[in-house]
């Protein structure tokens, strides 16, 4: 007798396996015992627990806990041959239809005691043998082999499942299991010859056939069978595969590709993760204008997943591989990317609505939300879109694509750029252009346009808040100042496209830290409207903090004002907060040091923004500033706060703003 650690393999059985397996495994061995003759029969009778806990009458209205599965069939019973091959581990008898001598110890994962009562025949004699599987060194324990005394026997098998291991069998309801087990099946249920399966109670009650689900009309519909053929990219061979398709109403479970080998499920994989348009719920009106809903069941069987599958019948030798795996004939997302689009096919129009909603979706967010996307919508893959996708998710889906262009277009510029250096230049300027331009993505070029726009409409506006209000006033400062640069905040609060610091200066763009209406003292509690720290150089190390870099400080005065006393004379009011910088009395951002000053060494500059009128005059001449070229400000240099002052008028502002990119908006015709 063979001698084996029953128990170590069982412990080891770590598979995707739940009690289905072994009964799955149980009703494959009958098939096989039945081998398709007349009559055939499966019964599947359920044990109960008879002491129902309060659990069980408020959650399974008082049907009681599995205790134990008998499966009986009336194939040829469990004669000399089979009972060898069943006391040799992973025997190979049974080979050619699929047997791998090893589902014998699935059932000891879920079942503490599993028996074998058989009848077969032999010589013209009726046999009866019985035994029970070993949890020890023996595959077979208890065996008994007797001439069989019943007046009418006849071959067949029981196998007792018995003594069912804790919590491993949650489902109670016979209509849970039934469903459960028929899609498990469904394969099989494409055979003709297949035996009638019967799920019933001990007592007989409440049986259900199991081949009854599968019909038209009923509740699950074999709806056709695909040759699908399939070629290795890799070595060129060739292998066939079948596809069965199947629609399976008031299922809970998703539209699945099922991998089958020997007629059992192995993997399955949510259609929807080739074909998105699967995911959401699917569904037919019938005659009676009811809603049904149904799920689809691609089973794919091919002689190819019978040899490659595992031991547990839980995995494929390749299910892990990649598409280019080439030590993989074809990987598993390669043989279900083509059974997805044969689903596909018996769906065409369902799925071709659902796609033309998204692409409509996908469209109208282009064009009514993020029109700067527009450029990218042909580099958009529509069809792995998820069904009901958010903006946000629509979004960053561009802003990937866009990143995956600009890399590409980086690369070849750098290319380009390489090669003029080598080339010494001798191209003239026009052509070097026009080929750096060629892979400069439309991305690139749409974001410019998008960028030049909005400082023409910031422009606009800030025209319009020179002039009064309907109700003929002026504009407060605020506006003006948020406009610019928001209130109470600063860098590290506002982001660049928030901010338009460039209607001031080009150069404000490269600062260190900007502070808008915002304390920059725990001492001082008096505030600029816009102290910025300059670096230096244009370009530096972040965190430096020297003597030498630039501070600059603005203060915004409301349009329309005539009306300042002395004590709100702007100049004195700037060169009040740049004395205290000065002083040192402002800190870093976070409080992490002192802002670095000299009264000698730090240059200051003001900004006074503010309309020209005879008190802002007046104030000028005092400080010793002079009047602009264009009448429209006054600048100079005050030698006590080493600072260089300049005040200028909200049309001045903003005409310089427009010469500036004047150009811009003539080469893109908005101007």
């Amino acid at each position: 007798m063979s001698k084996i650690n029953i128990e170590g393999i069982v412990r080891d059985i770590k598979g995707r396996t739940t009690y289905l397996t072994p009964l799955i495994e149980a009703i494959c061995n009958s098939i096989d015992a039945i081998g398709g003759k007349s009559g055939g029969l499966i019964e599947i009778m359920v044990k109960r627990d008879n002491q129902k806990s309060t659990d069980d009458v408020e959650k399974n209205r008082g049907i009681g806990s599995i205790i134990a599965i008998d499966v009986i069939d009336n194939g040829k019973g469990f004669d000399e041959n089979n009972r060898e091959s069943f006391d040799t581990y992973k025997s190979g008898y049974k080979y050619q239809i699929g047997g791998k001598g090893f589902g014998r110890f699935m059932y000891l994962k879920y079942f503490n005691k599993v028996t074998i009562d058989s009848i077969y025949e032999e010589k013209d004699i009726f046999k009866k043998r019985s035994f029970t599987f070993g949890h020890g060194a023996e595959i077979i324990e208890d065996e008994k082999v007797e001439d069989c005394t019943e007046e009418y026997a006849t071959t067949g098998t029981i196998l007792h499942l018995s003594s069912v291991k804790q919590k491993a069998i949650p489902d109670k309801g016979l209509e849970v299991i039934a469903r459960k087990m028929v899609e498990k099946l469904l394969v099989f249920f494409a055979d003709k010859t297949l035996p009638t399966i019967v799920l019933r109670e001990a007592d007989g009650s409440n049986a259900i056939v199991l081949n009854n689900y599968i019909r038209k009309g009923g509740d699950i519909e074999l709806l056709g069978e695909e040759p699908l053929k399939l070629k290795s990219p890799r070595t060129g061979n060739a292998f066939d595969f079948t596809v069965n398709i199947y629609k399976i109403y008031y299922s809970d479970i998703t539209s699945r590709i099922s991998l089958t080998a020997n007629y059992r499920e192995v993997t399955d994989t949510p259609i929807h993760s080739y074909i998105p348009e699967f995911k959401d719920t699917l569904f037919e009106i019938n005659e009676k204008r009811q809603q049904k809903n149904y799920t689809v069941t691609a089973c794919v069987i091919g002689k190819y997943l019978d040899d490659n599958v595992s031991m547990e019948r839980d995995t494929f030798t390749f299910s892990n591989s990649k598409e280019n795996d080439l030590f993989v004939e074809l990987s598993q997302p390669e043989i279900e990317k083509e059974v997805a689009n044969i689903a596909k096919l018996y769906f065409q129009q369902s799925m071709d609505d659902r796609f033309e909603e998204k692409r409509k979706k996908v469209i109208g967010y282009v064009n009514n939300i993020a029109p700067w996307n527009k450029t990218l919508l042909n580099d958009i893959d529509m069809e792995s879109l998820p069904v009901g996708i958010s903006d946000e998710e629509l979004e960053m889906t561009f802003q990937k694509a866009k990143f995956k262009k600009e890399q590409k277009t980086r690369i070849a510029l750098k290319e380009i750029l390489n090669k003029q250096e080598e080339q010494g230049g001798d191209e003239d300027i026009e052509s070097q252009v026009n080929e750096i331009l060629h892979v400069v993505s439309e991305t690139g070029k749409n974001d410019l346009a998008h960028y030049v726009c909005t400082r023409k409409k910031v422009l606009d506006l800030f025209d319009n808040l020179r002039k009064r209000t309907e109700a003929g006033k002026a504009h407060l400062e605020c506006e003006v100042h948020n406009l610019i640069f928001p209130m109470i905040s600063n860098d590290r609060q506002t982001e660049y496209n928030n901010h338009n610091l460039w209607l001031l200066d080009e150069r404000l763009v490269f600062t260190q830290y900007i502070a808008s209406d915002k304390v920059i003292s725990k001492v001082e509690h008096e505030e600029p409207d816009l102290a910025i720290f300059f670096k230096e150089r244009m370009f530096y190390r972040n965190g430096d903090n020297i003597i030498t870099s630039p501070v600059t400080i603005f203060e915004f005065k409301r349009p329309k004002r005539t009306n300042y006393p002395d004590d709100e004379n702007p100049i004195t009011q700037a060169c009040r907060y740049a004395k205290k910088i000065l002083e040192g009395k402002y800190e870093m951002p976070d409080g992490i040091e002192p802002v670095k000053v000299d009264k000698q060494h730090t240059p200051v500059y003001i900004y006074i923004v503010c309309d020209i009128v005879p008190k802002i005059e007046e104030f000028a001449d005092n400080a010793s500033l002079t009047i602009s070229p264009d009448g429209e400000g006054y600048f100079g240099y005050i030698k006590a706060y080493n600072a260089y002052v300049e005040i200028m008028s909200f049309r001045k502002l903003v005409e310089d703003a427009k010469m500036r990119n004047k150009i811009f908006f003539k080469k893109l015709g908005i101007e």
